[in-house]
């Protein structure tokens, strides 16, 4: 029976004649590596970890990378009115135009869109709305003069001018909705009828210009004041306990 140093110093012999020859050096199997290796302690409830080898990759490629897709086309959202806004109809602005149907002039004029002061013409030289940041094509249909128009394109009639006025003027376009603003026509009861922007405004120059109060009437001198009769100079309780109004 070999002792412990005599098995040593085999081992020894052996290991120093494979270097001396370029063999490879004894070594445990990839599966007894992995069999002799400690299990990894995980949490409960935790998720195994993959290996470094089989982890996902951490970014893609730019040649990976899908273009963008353009949107589907859908059509513009159209203004329908607010919420709870009680029923109306606008009175006809047409009616008091003077110079409407402006075709009569414009379809013997030729199209010019370069904004520009305007001479000789029966409207004003400059647009005073929007300070110079406004041009008449900006409201009105340019190939039919006719129509008024919105920031998309689309036609609107000189009777319902408050959906172009609220595209900017938005909570005096609700005030004026909801009652708040503008003038109803009329009655205060029944159908409710209401004017348009323009009515009151100036589509060109829509400030209202301060004006001068108008003074005091006169005080009707040389009037006496009528005596009040029993029944007016009565109470209130008075008058109904006797029946008399």
């Amino acid at each position: 029976m070999l002792n412990w140093r005599t098995a040593t110093a085999s081992f020894a012999a052996a290991v120093g004649l494979a270097f001396a020859l370029g063999l490879p050096a004894l070594a445990p199997s990839d599966a007894d590596a992995a069999s002799a290796a400690p299990a990894p302690v995980m949490a409960p409830g935790a998720a195994p970890v993959a290996p470094a080898s089989e982890a996902a990759p951490t970014h893609r490629p730019l040649r990976d990378n899908l273009p963008p897709q353009a949107p589907n086309p859908q059509e513009p959202l159209i203004f329908g009115g607010y919420l709870d806004a009680p029923a109306f109809s606008v009175v006809p602005r047409k009616p008091h135009l003077g110079l409407y149907p402006c075709s009569q002039c414009h379809k013997v004029l030729p199209l010019n869109k370069q904004p520009r002061a305007l001479v000789a013409a029966p409207h004003v030289a400059s647009l005073p709305h929007g300070r110079g940041r406004m041009w008449c094509l900006d409201c009105h249909v340019a190939e039919d003069r006719d129509w008024l128009r919105t920031l998309d394109g689309r036609r609107v009639d000189f009777d319902q001018s408050q959906l172009v006025c609220g595209q900017c003027h938005g909570p005096r376009h609700r005030d004026w909705a909801f009652g708040a603003h503008g003038k109803r026509a009329a009655n205060w009861q029944g159908e409710r009828q209401i004017y348009a922007c323009t009515h009151c405004h100036d589509a060109h120059d829509p400030k209202i210009p301060p004006r001068e109060p108008a003074p005091p009437p006169p005080v009707r001198a040389g009037l006496e004041r009528p005596a009040l009769t029993p029944a007016h100079a009565a109470q209130p309780w008075q008058r109904a306990a006797s029946g008399a109004r």
